[in-house]
C-alpha cells in the first residue's frame, strides 16, 4: 500500500507524472475495487507519449482520464473508476484530525508563542525552567531561562471567578439550552461564557490525550462492528450584504455495540484565516495545476470555492437558494480529503487488534471508496468487510410502522412461527431466526451487486445492503449474518441525540416568505464555537452520559470503570 512501481531514476528525471507522488509513505491512488484481481496494485505513475520509453512489462497501466480537478484512474483489469486524491492533502488533514486528539493543551509549560520551550513542560524538559517562588494560593511558580516569563501550575479552574457555575454550565450546554439561555439563567456574559467553552474544550482534550488508548480495548469481547456516516450543521450567515447558509459535514465512526464515538470530525480548520489561505495559494501559483498535483490543497479557496458553485449553478446541480458560502472565520476543508483522513485515523485505532472487522457506511462512493483504500491490508486479507447501506430517509413515523409490521408478518409467514410468539423473541433469538430464514434464499447471492433486507426495523424501512468486499463461495449464513449486522442505527442514534441535545444542531427552519433562506435565531456565529461544542459534547456521550444500562459508551467499550464526572476533568 506504501511502496509503488519500481521506476529508475532516468525515467523519474524525463517523464510527468499522471498520479501525485506519494507523502510520508502514504499513497491512495490505485483501483479500490475490492473486487478485483489489482486492487491495491498501483499503476504506472508516469505518462508515455509516443517516441518515450514504454512501461516496464511488470507494471500495470489503465487510463487517467477525466477534465482538470476531476481526473479518474480507470482500471484495465475490472474497468471501473477511481478518482486521483491528493496524498499530501490527505497527510496534513490526518495530522489536523491525530493532533485535536492527541494534543494535551493543558500541560504546563511557558506560554509565549514561539519561545522554544513553549510546549515543553517542566517535568519534561527541566534544562529551560527554573523555580520562581509560589503565587499567593501557594501554587509553585516557574520562569523560563529562554524568554523569562513566568507562570504558575496549580488546580484548572483556580483563576476562575465563577468556578461553581462550571458544573450547571456544562450540562445545559449538552442538554439543549442555547448559549443565550445559558447566559441569562447562569448570569454570565457571553464573553464569560465563550471563556468556558474554551476551558471545557481545553480539559477535554487533555482528558481525551491521556485516556483514550484503544489498544488496551479488546475488540474480539466487546465487537468490531464499526458504522460511519455524515450530517450536515448549518451556520447563520455573518453579515446582511451575503445572507446565504454556511454549512459544514460532521462526519462520525461509533462502535456498534457500546455506541462509543471512535472519531468525530468537523470539516472546518480554525487554525487558518480564508486570507491566508488565499495568499498561501495566491504565493504558490498553482492555479493552473489540478488540485491532485498541488502542495495546498487541503482548504477550500474564496477564489476556487466561488468557481466551483458557479459551475454546479451551471450544470443545473443546485438550486440559487440551496448555495451556499464558506465560513467567515477560519477555513472550510474539503469533503474528500476529510473523509480519507478520517478512514486513516479510524484504521490507526484498529491497528492492534486481530479481530475480524465490519465497516458500514452510508451509501456515498467518495466514503466508501475511502475506506476501501484506507483498510487495504485487511481487506486483501479477509480480515475485514465493508457493508454500504442505503434505506427509505423521507418516511414517516407512520410509514415506517407499516414497513415494521409487514416485515413481521413475512418473517411470520416465512419462518412459519406466529406473531406473537416472533414478538416475544429476545434479540439473540430474533437474530438468529432471521439468519435461518435468510440463509437460504441468499445461497449463491454476490453481495457486492446489492441485496433488499426483507425484514427491515423501523429505524431503516426498506434497507439495501451492499457488501462490496463479499467473496464467492462463502456460505448462505454468512451472508444472512453480514446483511442483518449491516446497519447505521449506532452512528444515526448519536446524530438524532447530537440534534436534540446540542441546539444549534436542530434542523434549520425554512422561511416560506424569503424564498427558502434556512435561518435559526440560535445558530452560531462563531465557526470555532460549533468545532469546540462539537467535541465537548462528543466527550459528554462516551464518558458522561449513562443509558439504560447505566453505563456510559466508554464503560461499554473497556476504556473506563464507572462513569466520569465534571469533578474529573475541571
Amino acid at each position: 500500500m506504501l511502496d509503488g512501481p519500481k521506476i529508475s531514476s532516468t525515467e523519474i528525471s524525463a517523464l510527468e507524472r499522471r498520479f501525485p507522488p506519494a507523502f510520508e509513505g502514504v499513497d491512495l491512488n490505485f483501483c479500490r475495487n475490492p473486487q478485483c484481481a489489482t486492487y491495491g496494485v498501483f499503476p504506472d505513475p508516469f505518462k508515455r507519449p509516443k517516441g518515450t520509453e514504454p512501461a516496464p512489462p511488470d507494471v500495470l497501466r489503465g487510463v487517467v482520464a477525466g477534465k482538470k480537478h476531476e481526473e479518474f484512474f480507470k482500471c484495465p483489469t475490472c474497468t471501473k473508476t477511481s478518482r486521483i486524491k491528493n496524498n499530501r492533502a490527505i497527510v496534513e488533514e490526518y495530522k489536523r484530525l491525530e493532533h485535536l486528539q492527541e494534543y494535551d493543551p493543558t500541560v504546563p509549560s511557558c506560554r509565549t508563542e514561539g519561545c522554544f520551550a513553549h510546549g515543553m513542560a517542566p517535568e519534561t524538559s527541566p534544562e529551560f525552567y527554573r523555580r520562581f517562588g509560589k503565587t499567593a494560593k501557594g501554587d509553585p511558580r516557574f520562569q523560563c531561562r529562554l524568554c523569562f516569563k513566568t507562570f504558575s501550575i496549580g488546580k484548572p479552574a483556580r483563576r476562575h471567578l465563577r468556578s461553581d457555575k462550571n458544573r450547571i454550565i456544562l450540562q445545559m450546554l449538552c442538554n439543549d439550552v442555547s448559549l443565550s439561555k445559558i447566559s441569562k439563567i447562569a448570569d454570565i456574559s457571553y464573553r464569560d461564557l465563550y471563556g468556558k467553552i474554551d476551558f471545557f474544550y481545553d480539559q477535554i482534550q487533555s482528558f481525551v490525550a491521556q485516556r483514550e488508548d484503544f489498544s488496551k480495548v479488546d475488540f474480539r469481547d466487546v465487537g468490531s462492528k464499526f458504522a460511519t456516516d455524515s450530517q450536515t450543521l448549518m451556520l447563520n450567515w455573518p453579515t446582511k450584504r451575503k445572507r446565504t447558509p454556511v454549512a459544514v459535514q460532521h462526519l462520525c465512526t461509533a462502535h456498534a455495540r457500546s455506541g462509543f464515538i471512535m472519531e468525530a470530525a468537523i470539516q472546518f480548520d480554525p487554525s487558518m484565516t480564508m486570507d491566508e489561505a488565499e495568499d498561501i495559494s495566491f504565493a504558490a501559483n498553482e492555479e493552473d495545476l489540478s488540485v491532485a498535483f498541488r502542495r495546498h490543497a487541503r482548504v477550500w479557496t474564496k477564489t476556487e470555492f466561488q468557481g466551483h458553485l458557479t459551475r454546479l449553478r451551471k450544470q443545473k446541480q443546485v438550486k440559487t437558494i440551496q448555495l451556499y458560502q464558506l465560513p467567515h472565520e477560519g477555513v472550510l476543508v474539503r469533503y474528500d480529503i476529510l473523509q480519507y483522513a478520517h478512514a486513516l485515523r479510524v484504521r490507526e485505532m484498529l491497528t492492534g487488534t486481530d479481530a475480524p472487522l465490519l465497516l458500514v457506511m452510508d451509501d456515498d462512493r467518495g466514503l466508501q471508496q475511502a475506506f476501501q483504500a484506507a483498510f487495504f491490508d485487511e481487506i486483501s486479507s479477509h480480515r475485514a468487510d465493508l457493508a454500504v447501506v442505503s434505506f427509505d430517509k423521507g418516511m414517516t413515523n407512520d410509514m415506517r410502522n407499516q414497513v415494521a409490521a409487514a416485515a413481521q408478518v413475512r418473517l411470520s409467514r416465512m419462518s412459519g412461527m406466529s406473531l406473537p410468539d416472533i414478538r416475544k423473541l429476545s434479540n439473540e433469538d430474533y437474530a438468529q431466526l432471521v439468519d435461518f430464514v435468510l440463509a437460504w434464499q441468499l445461497m449463491g447471492w454476490p453481495l457486492n451487486l446489492g441485496v433488499s433486507f426483507p425484514f427491515s426495523r423501523k429505524s431503516e424501512p426498506n434497507k439495501v445492503v451492499k457488501v462490496p468486499t463479499w467473496r464467492h463461495g462463502r456460505s448462505g449464513k454468512s451472508a444472512a449474518c453480514l446483511v442483518r449486522r449491516a446497519t447505521l442505527r449506532s452512528v444515526d442514534s448519536y446524530f438524532h441525540k447530537f440534534r436534540c441535545n446540542v441546539r444549534f444542531a436542530s434542523r434549520p427552519a425554512i422561511s416560506t416568505g424569503n424564498v427558502g433562506h434556512t435561518w435559526d435565531k440560535q445558530y452560531l456565529y462563531k465557526p470555532e464555537m460549533l468545532a469546540k461544542i462539537a467535541q465537548i459534547y462528543r466527550f459528554y456521550h462516551n464518558w458522561c452520559d449513562p443509558g439504560g444500562d447505566k453505563k456510559t459508551p466508554a464503560m461499554r467499550i473497556g476504556l473506563a470503570r464507572g462513569r466520569i464526572y465534571e469533578r474529573d476533568f475541571m
